[in-house]
């Protein structure tokens, strides 16, 4: 049976982020399919991981990397030793601050270009080193994987040359549709949900500023995720508006706060997937979204769709949604059926299919000459 090597530094041990969430969905699929014998090479401790891949998988754990790019440059001699000693046939990388050799070949997943397609928000210094990384890891990769068909032409658009290699597997809704919890003592249909932490492609601002437009007192906003900046509070700017701030809560809490919001709203500038807009609509949560970037394509009809450049358009989608009856049930009627176009076990089917296209190339179309082996610790 061929060996796979996950390889996730870039991920806090202990912290699921999307790119780790789906890392260990698609290690499920994997394992279930039994065509692959996994290793996982990340932070995480096998004690951390879900139960459903915990005692399933080989566990190399390595630090999480303070400077990504030296570490990158690391695993380049560290990885392929790893995959010798350990008789790895293939790597996965779960995101691009992987490892640009190791094994006869490599599959890399892409998961946003914020670097590429914001620019103008963000660092100059994290552009500068981002770019090198995405060029080695994969231009090494013979696949690649990207989420949405938005981050794919986005990925081909500016790395031309990988064109033929990237190919497009979503991934699918987390929670489980019968969950429900508790909803923080909110009564149903008093707030506008937002999920995920207030970083520069959230655009958060725009929705405080649409509700504070919206001027329906009862109406307020739940905020789950991380906001250092106190950006949502700043964008509210003193209005008699609730915000409710909370962080790192349970599945069963947050299908609870799905069930009971107005609805989801997600006013990003830019997303390379978005999986709660899957989330709720598999929970029977409007969606009202950006029109830019993956939202639209991962909504589908499921939502309505505005412009984050304009608070006054999120405004007119709220209240409609307030105002006009029926509306919110077709939303979510449609949205149940978009969400049924996503599945776990078709995702894995196709990364199964992917890493075994990748063994049979042995080799990326423009392979780059190895960096000779060192002997570092793993």
């Amino acid at each position: 049976m061929p060996r796979v090597l996950v390889n996730m530094p870039s991920q806090h041990a202990g912290r699921p982020s999307g790119v780790a969430l789906v890392a260990f969905r698609v290690i499920a699929g994997l394992i279930a399919r039994g065509t692959f014998t996994v290793v996982l090479r990340s932070p995480w401790r096998r004690d951390q991981l879900p139960a459903a891949i915990r005692d399933r998988v080989e566990v190399v754990t390595v630090p999480r990397p303070r400077i990504m790019l030296f570490d990158v440059l690391r695993q380049s001699l560290a990885v392929p030793r790893l995959c010798r000693a350990l008789d790895i046939d293939v790597v996965l990388n779960a995101d691009p601050y992987g490892a640009a050799f190791g094994g006869r070949a490599r599959v890399s997943v892409v998961h946003d270009l914020y670097f590429r397609t914001l620019p103008e928000r963000i660092r100059s210094r994290e552009a500068l080193t981002t770019d090198p990384i995405f060029r080695l890891v994969l231009g090494n990769s013979a696949r690649v994987i990207t989420v949405s068909e938005a981050t794919r032409r986005d990925l081909e658009h500016h790395y031309p040359r990988l064109r033929g290699r990237a190919q497009t597997v979503p991934s699918a809704a987390m929670l489980d549709p019968t969950r429900d919890g508790p909803r923080a003592g909110l009564p149903a249909g008093s707030f506008v949900l937002a999920v995920g932490n207030a970083l520069y492609n959230k655009n958060f601002a725009t929705l405080a500023r649409a509700v504070v437009g919206l001027g329906r007192p009862g109406i307020g906003i739940v905020h789950v995720g991380e906001d250092p900046d106190e950006a949502i509070a700043a964008a509210l700017g003193g209005a008699p508006v609730p915000l409710t701030r909370l962080s790192r809560i349970d599945d069963d809490q947050l299908a609870g706060l799905y069930r009971a919001a107005l609805c989801l709203c997600v006013p990003s500038f830019a997303e390379g997937f978005c999986l709660p807009v899957l989330e709720a609509q598999a929970l029977d949560c409007p969606v009202l979204c950006s029109d830019r970037s993956a939202t639209p394509e991962i909504a589908g009809a499921g939502a309505l769709t505005f412009d984050p450049a304009d608070a006054a358009a999120l405004t007119t989608g709220l209240r409609r949604l307030l105002d006009e009856p029926g509306l919110r049930a077709t939303l979510i009627a449609r949205g149940r059926d978009n969400v049924r176009r996503y599945d776990w076990a078709e995702t894995a089917r196709r990364y199964e299919g992917l890493l075994l296209d990748a063994l049979r190339d042995g080799a990326p179309a423009r392979p780059a000459r190895e960096v000779p082996h060192a002997h570092p610790a793993p």
